[in-house]
């Protein structure tokens, strides 16, 4: 495998899609790519605002800022935290910006803009993609200490010393079987116990979080493994709110950098001020060093000019305030003084002087404005503490999504460059099935173990290209030909490491599951999640290796919400939003605890519009509920045998591969208890379906 090759080919694939939906942006409504997200109200306070968007954002990150049209990035607009509940997201954006917003009838959006993201993804591997490379362990992890409080199976332990033992590795599990609290959390202490620092990343901001909760949760009151931990993107409220010290302080960041700025421009005010003294001894030396006689290799050298060496040391630290000339006076012990003087007084005298038109510092001293640079560079130093940048330097755990790598990182070992680099001696990807293959692909550019948790049986990446389109021009060229990476999971990253860009497009076209010969896997097959109802429905199914339920906690409740419907132009589903409807305000479970579940956008509009506004934000695809999970899960399937046009069912159907994966991603968000809303004779009679095999498992009382 060469890493040229691949990253060549990835960041030629990012500019098809680019192409390809900034193509189709107009032509698609909402536009292709980008997710808008209205701001119905700004609150702005002392150096930040409050927004009240419209309505709930799916994922937070890669978000952008759109004010009157003008946009910033992530870093720009200082998004600080976001509050699912109550709608809202703090931003902290320059001060001409917080008075745009202040001003009535200022439009604002929340943008997520898939460009962006690509283009950042098609930077990152023309920088660094020829480190690609199957990865090394140099670390060598301490005696596994599980968590205190129960033992481990025997599963467990060998997923441990599996993942502990090999540079690539790869652990199966269903939710609740202790993929994170038992396997990552004894893993990332074996390395943290070993001096070693390391990487947990997760697809969303969401599943972050989820996988953080679970690590503490595992090590509670472990001071070692729960502190040095930063969490980089924006957290929720609530996150935020239990774990403070975790959270990036993006202000602290900004700041830093506006101190620094501001000392740069005063340092170039003190330069000119300096300079404009100094001005005639630098046009003397020069012409003192056209008149000394040369050597006899023709030059005029200061070493053997020992009174001009002393005017040239008076001289140099009006040279180092201005980089340019600094640079130039650093080399010339071994350079003619003539070329070196006529470089200098070029730099410094025919350059633009912009800090010697700044008319608001003409009043201040040299002491006015030295004793500014030192209060500014104090408030800095006292503020590094909490700049990222700093705090990624001590930390021991680093948390966030691959795209924070991607856009924000280099990595360890590469040439220096204005990216922090991501030094650690461990990578951990959790719910790698959900993980794009592009994004999880860049982690294998640091060299280092690389471990991947997950589901491959639950949904895979979402992807703003049409599956059917992608395969086609796989298999038979277009301008999508090279497109389909975009559309597959991390799980094939070896396959593309091992295979290559050919091999990987066979495995594309036929549908292959991911090549696992050089990586280490074994699987959990015991859920203390599922009861044993589900969990036999489910490994009956899907899984078919075995899974097995926990009989503690007692079986799920299954609950069916039989509703018929006699007119469906498309997805959407009347009869079942009614009894969805009929549910919530009959139960009235809090909003937290329960999520409104469905695959189809059309469904999920309808539902909003049914359920009032308590629990319009319940309400989602089941796509966005991936890394989540509630004590009740309303699924309303939408797909019946009643429809005025031919429909695939393929979202709902078991027996294909995405319609298999959705429904079982949505069923597994349940902890107490699932109803399902569909017509119920229509599935019970669809021979093999999940959907049917479920409601089979419905007690008679609760139909």
């Amino acid at each position: 495998m060469d890493g040229r090759d691949v990253s060549g080919f990835i960041a030629r694939s990012a500019d098809a899609v680019l192409e390809y939906i900034e193509a189709m942006r107009y032509v698609t409504d909402p536009p292709l790519g980008v997710s808008v997200t209205g701001v119905r109200r700004c609150a702005v306070g002392e150096g930040y605002a409050v927004l009240h968007l419209e309505s709930q954002l799916q994922d937070a990150s890669g978000l952008m800022l759109m004010v009157d049209g003008d946009v910033l990035d992530e870093d720009e607009a200082g998004f600080t935290r976001y509050d699912e509940i109550s709608r809202t997201i703090v931003v902290r954006p320059p001060d001409a910006v917080l008075d745009m917003l202040s001003v009535s009838g200022t439009k604002v959006s929340v943008l997520t803009d898939m460009g962006f993201l690509i283009r950042a993804v098609a930077d990152f591997y023309r920088r660094y993609g020829d480190m690609l490379a199957l990865p090394e362990r140099r670390l060598e992890p301490s005696k596994p200490e599980y968590p205190s409080g129960s033992s481990p199976s025997a599963e467990q332990i060998s997923a441990v010393s599996c993942v502990l033992s090999n540079g690539m590795s790869y652990v199966w599990g269903a939710p609740g079987t202790g993929k994170t609290q038992y396997v990552l959390a004894t893993c990332i202490r074996a390395c943290l116990d070993a001096g070693g620092r390391v990487a947990v990343f997760a697809p969303t901001n969401n599943s972050v979080e989820q996988v953080l909760s679970g690590i503490l949760k595992a090590f509670e009151g472990d001071g070692l493994l729960c502190e040095g931990i930063i969490r980089l993107g924006i957290p929720s409220k609530g996150f935020l709110e239990d774990h403070p010290g975790m959270c990036e302080d993006r202000h602290a960041q900004r700041r830093v950098a506006e101190c620094m700025r501001s000392v740069d421009n005063l340092t170039e005010v003190m330069a000119e001020r300096c300079l404009d003294v100094l001005e005639w001894e630098v046009l003397e030396l020069r012409d003192e060093a056209v008149s000394r006689p040369a050597d006899a290799d023709g030059n005029v050298m200061l070493k053997d000019n020992p009174d001009l060496l002393e005017r040239f040391r008076d001289l140099l630290g009006v040279f180092s305030m201005v980089p340019e000339a600094r640079d130039v006076a650093v080399g010339a012990v071994r350079r003619d003084l003539r070329d070196v003087m006529d470089d200098l007084v070029s730099i410094l005298y025919d350059r633009e002087r912009p800090a010697a038109s700044i008319e608001e510092y003409d009043h201040w001293s040299d002491g006015d404005i030295m004793s500014e640079i030192m209060a500014l560079e104090r408030e800095a130093e006292s503020l590094r503490f909490r700049d990222t940048r700093d705090r990624i330097g001590r930390a021991r755990i680093i948390a966030s999504t691959p795209q924070q790598f991607i856009s924000r990182f280099r990595p360890k070992g590469s040439e220096e460059d204005p990216r922090m680099e991501l030094d650690v001696d461990w990578i951990f990807l959790d719910e790698a099935g959900y993980c794009g293959l592009v994004q999880g692909l860049a982690l294998f550019t640091n060299g280092v173990p690389v471990t991947m948790l997950g589901d491959h049986m639950q949904l895979p990446p979402v992807s703003v290209l049409d599956e059917d389109a992608l395969h086609t021009a796989a298999e038979r060229g277009g301008r999508l030909s090279d497109a389909f990476p975009w559309s597959m999971s991390a799980l094939h990253c070896e396959g593309v490491l091992s295979e290559g860009v050919a091999g990987l497009r066979r495995r594309f076209v036929r549908s292959d599951n991911p090549c696992f010969r050089l990586t280490s896997r074994r699987d959990l097959t015991s859920s203390h999640r599922f009861g044993q109802n589900l969990a036999s429905v489910l490994d009956r199914y899907v899984y078919r290796n075995g899974m097995r339920g926990s009989s503690e906690g007692g079986d799920l409740e299954i609950v069916c919400l039989d509703a018929t419907c006699d007119h469906r132009e498309g997805r959407e589903n009347r009869g079942e939003s009614e009894a969805v409807r009929r549910f919530l305000q009959s139960e009235r479970p809090d909003p937290g605890s329960v999520a409104v579940l469905t695959p189809y956008s059309a469904q999920v509009r309808l539902l909003r519009r049914m359920v009032g506004r308590t629990y319009r934000d319940c309400v989602m695809t089941v796509h966005a509920s991936q890394g989540r999970e509630w004590d009740t899960v309303v699924f309303s399937v939408a797909d019946n045998g009643v429809v005025s046009r031919d429909v695939p069912f393929r979202f709902t159907s078991s027996e294909t591969e995405v319609g298999r994966r959705l429904v079982n991603t949505a069923v597994s968000r349940a902890k107490r208890r699932l109803v399902l809303v569909c017509d119920r004779d229509h599935w019970m009679q669809k021979e093999g379906e999940l959907i049917g095999g479920l409601l089979a498992e419905v007690p008679p009382d609760k139909v």
